[in-house]
């Protein structure tokens, strides 16, 4: 894939590394929530959601770009993590709110 300047993330090691930290995230929050520490699985479901979504963003683009070296498992991997954290992240950010 063809290196560019830009906001998003450049190489396919680096999607692949937001998967991952996505991914890890995702149990962090799941860990905070199972042992009652609200407000930490707040603030992590929030950040993760930010980051899942830039990182999809990248992945989304690396696709648009260079659709033979950005597969669909790291696209619909880290679309299922950005619905999942993004998802999460409204439902608390309503809650908290009071919708």
């Amino acid at each position: 894939m063809k290196e560019k300047r830009g906001i998003w993330l450049r190489t396919v090691r680096q999607m692949n590394a937001g998967a991952v930290l996505c991914g890890g995230g995702f149990l962090l929050y799941l860990a905070a929530s199972a042992m009652g520490w609200e407000a930490a699985a707040d603030g992590i479901v929030v950040v993760f959601a930010v980051i899942a979504l830039y990182v999809f963003g990248s992945v989304s683009e690396g696709r648009r770009r260079a659709k033979e070296a950005v597969s669909y498992n790291l696209l619909w991997g880290q679309g299922a993590l950005t619905l999942l954290l993004a998802g999460c992240a409204v439902l608390t950010v309503k809650l908290r709110l009071g919708f």
